[in-house]
């Protein structure tokens, strides 16, 4: 077993339990922890994975992954500020939460493959994606061996949506709903909270009161099963009172959803459904995906094309004009220094090697024999020289500092002759 309790600023780093098998239970008892990093609890295989009365001010992805395990428990009003999309990726035999509070939530937050899943009493603030994207049964040929009787189902009860600022359109879905059968799997949907407001919630009251948006809603997900509608038409027929929240509870209301949603929803055969206290209408997004003629989009898909072709061709201009400009600009500034420091040599060796009065290579012979006996001088005037330049490079003497300078001036110049002669 590992128990960790009453920690008032844990740190786990990443890796830190890499490969592990926990064979007993793993326990975070009242810890707090401002951040839980990537791979901070990775277990290969924990036999029981339990948080209770903590707080986690936010969980990276795959903050908590269990490749395996027996049940996964968080109780307790356990309090996590935010979740990061796959911020707890695990595959259990049983999982369970139970009275916690999540404030901000992402796209499969909850990345879970479960056997039995019990999702009860919880309070969920914000939607900032579609949570329950990934929610799995974990399928009958790959359940771990277990001489026990694995029961399977999933029970979703009691939970409090606040909405804050509102409900995403299809944050609630949930393919892989599709998976259970009530003859083979525990099903218990009932009593979920939420405000009675049509400006946070108003496609979710026109799809449960008028079928709005039925055909879009089938499509989130559907690689994955076609579970979303009905799981969330579950939710609103078996929704219970409707709730009012402030910023530190939620306190139910005599209204309840279905019978607000009769006085809530105003509908128009010629706008469609609105909101009756301000007018705002429920956009049905099925009217602009089935009424389309194949012409239209077909017409619609060509011009796009046309349009993303000549996005694509003006950028392919831009980026190529600035390529040009870039490397012309840099063959410049290398052709330019180049030129000066060919200039540089040139005016060496005329100054040195050719003298002015010398013509030019319009006289080849008497060029070379001028360069020959240049060098010949050159060479003389080394040999001549020898004595200073061995005082030169020995360490000065006080007689010899005041002519130090001017050698070694004169050494340089009568090197760089002898080297450009050759």
């Amino acid at each position: 077993n590992i128990e960790l309790t009453n920690i008032h600023r844990l740190q786990v780093k990443r890796y830190s339990f890499k490969d592990l098998r926990v064979t007993g239970r793993f326990y975070l008892g009242e810890v707090n922890m401002a951040s839980v990093v990537s791979m901070a609890f990775d277990f290969q295989y924990v036999k029981e994975f339990s948080v209770f009365a903590s707080k986690f001010d936010r969980i990276s992805m795959f903050g908590i992954k269990l490749v395996q395990c027996k049940e996964f428990n968080v109780l307790g009003m356990t309090h996590f500020a935010s979740l990061g999309a796959h911020a707890i990726k695990v595959k259990c035999d049983k999982f369970s939460l139970a009275y916690n509070w999540f404030g901000h939530v992402h796209d499969s937050s909850l990345d879970v493959e479960y056997g039995l899943c019990d999702i009860q009493g919880n309070t969920f603030n914000s939607l900032g994606g579609k949570p329950f994207l990934n929610m799995k049964p974990i399928d009958s040929s790959q359940k771990m061996e277990t001489n026990e009787i694995a029961m399977t189902g999933f029970v979703f009860r009691e939970n409090k949506f606040a909405s804050v600022p509102l409900l995403p359109f299809a944050s609630l879905a949930m393919p892989y709903f599709s998976l259970l059968s009530p003859t083979t799997s525990y099903l218990d949907i009932d009593s979920n909270q939420f405000p009675c407001s049509c400006q946070r919630l108003g496609w979710l009251l026109a799809f449960g009161k008028f079928g709005y948006n039925s055909h879009i809603l089938a499509e989130v997900g559907s690689t994955k099963g076609s579970g979303t509608t009905t799981f969330i038409k579950q939710l609103y027929n078996t929704a219970g009172p409707c709730m009012e929240c402030d910023h530190m509870e939620c306190l139910d209301t005599e209204s309840r959803l279905d019978t607000y949603t009769i006085t809530g929803l105003v509908y128009n055969k010629e706008e469609g459904v609105k909101c009756a206290a301000s007018g705002v209408l429920v956009r049905n997004y099925d009217d602009t995906s089935d009424t389309r003629e194949v012409s239209a989009v077909g017409s619609d898909d060509k011009v796009n094309d046309n349009k993303s072709m000549k996005i694509k061709g003006d950028l392919e201009d831009d980026n190529n004009t600035l390529t040009d400009t870039i490397s012309l600009k840099r063959d410049q500034h290398y052709e330019n220094d180049n030129d000066d420091m060919f200039n540089m040599f040139t005016y060496v060796k005329e100054e040195v090697l050719t003298p002015q009065h010398l013509k030019k290579e319009t006289k080849q012979d008497s060029s070379k024999n001028e360069n020959m006996n240049m060098s010949a001088k050159a060479i003389d005037v080394i040999e001549y020289d020898t004595e200073k330049y061995e005082r030169l490079l020995r360490i000065p003497g006080a007689s010899d500092a005041v002519d130090t300078d001017n050698n070694l001036l004169v050494l340089g110049v009568t090197m760089c002759i002898a080297m450009l002669s050759n």
